[in-house]
């Protein structure tokens, strides 16, 4: 399986690529799993373009494909974040957290979901409806 994913910064190439390659601002994941990275100029002078290609093998095919996604470690989605708070940290100096999720995605949290029901009368008047 080959984990693919791009992402445009609003910077210069070489300032990226300087950046990438700091101890302070490279991607944890995708540095370990030998990930090959390359930087492109993105058209018309709107910044540098990321792109990034993990070559992976899950253990017992889609089996073992399976159960890393329920692990909630699939490769794929693991790039795409990182790729995003790189370039939060690039362009913004600083990497937003959401108060709902501030661990991220989890398959745990997933299993737990359940679908909207409307609220209890003792749950609408615990909020001032009633």
């Amino acid at each position: 399986m080959h984990a693919k994913a791009a992402i445009t910064v609003l910077r210069s190439r070489e300032e990226v690529e300087r950046l990438w390659r700091s101890g302070d601002h490279r991607p944890e994941y995708i540095s370990s799993a030998g990930a090959e990275v390359t930087f492109k100029d993105a058209p018309g002078d709107r910044g540098t373009e990321i792109h990034v290609d993990l070559a992976h093998d899950a253990p017992a095919g889609k089996l073992g494909d399976t159960i890393v996604k329920l692990a909630g470690a699939a490769p794929l989605a693991k790039i795409k974040d990182e790729l995003r708070r790189f370039k939060q940290l690039m362009e913004t100096g600083d990497i937003p957290r959401s108060d709902a999720t501030p661990e991220g995605e989890s398959a745990e949290r997933k299993l737990k979901q359940r679908p909207a029901q409307p609220l209890s009368a003792s749950e609408l008047e615990k909020v001032g409806v009633l």
